[in-house]
């Protein structure tokens, strides 16, 4: 009788044991998900600046502006109908 409870007292503390760890595990692994998902969303909103800051620079009208205001008087501007790629014949 006293081997059974001894058996029995045994498995519940195993398990228990086995619970908590397996308990701790799933926690840490839900704060790195939860830390890669804020990482995720802060490149998402820094991308998202980059690419306007990167429209802003690169319109037409702003490059000219640029152009005229750090090159030299004689820039000539090239249209893209000037351009001849190598693969044509």
């Amino acid at each position: 009788m006293r081997k059974k409870i001894l058996i029995v007292l045994s498995i519940i503390v195993f398990g228990t044991i086995c619970v908590s760890y397996i308990k701790n595990k799933t926690r840490d692994l839900e704060k790195e998900i939860l830390k890669l998902k804020q990482e995720q969303t802060d490149l998402v909103e820094k991308l998202k600046n980059e690419k306007l800051e990167n429209n802003y620079l690169a319109a037409p009208e702003r490059v000219k502006k640029l152009a005229n205001l750090h090159l030299s008087p004689d820039y000539i501007e090239m249209d893209k109908t000037n351009f001849k790629y190598l693969n044509e014949k």
